[in-house]
């Protein structure tokens, strides 16, 4: 199996999301697996508009402390390569 079969990945050195947080990507993908710093998991996908104006989609999720995270929709207002990785900013949510 190579890389391109496995899911394609954020890391995100919070334990939440928030606008002008900068997030990691693996490589640029439509559907990306979420990793927050204190180990909780969720799935995101990336939106588009008729304009191709780009959003990341993100699951609700638990923080390890319990904390209830609602699904929301983050607007990317940046992208930059990383060297081997891509670097993904937030503006504030959508809903």
């Amino acid at each position: 199996m190579n890389e391109r079969d496995e899911p394609a990945r954020v890391i995100v050195g919070y334990s939440h999301l928030f606008p002008g947080v900068v997030v990691r990507a693996d490589r640029m993908a439509d559907e990306f697996d979420v990793v927050f710093s204190d180990g909780s998991r969720t799935e995101a996908a990336i939106l588009r508009d008729d304009d191709g104006v780009a959003a990341l989609d993100v699951v609700g999720y638990a923080t390890a402390a319990g904390t209830m995270q609602p699904s929301r929709v983050w607007p990317i207002t940046s992208i930059e390569d990383a060297g081997s990785e891509v670097n993904i900013k937030l503006g504030p949510f959508l809903r």
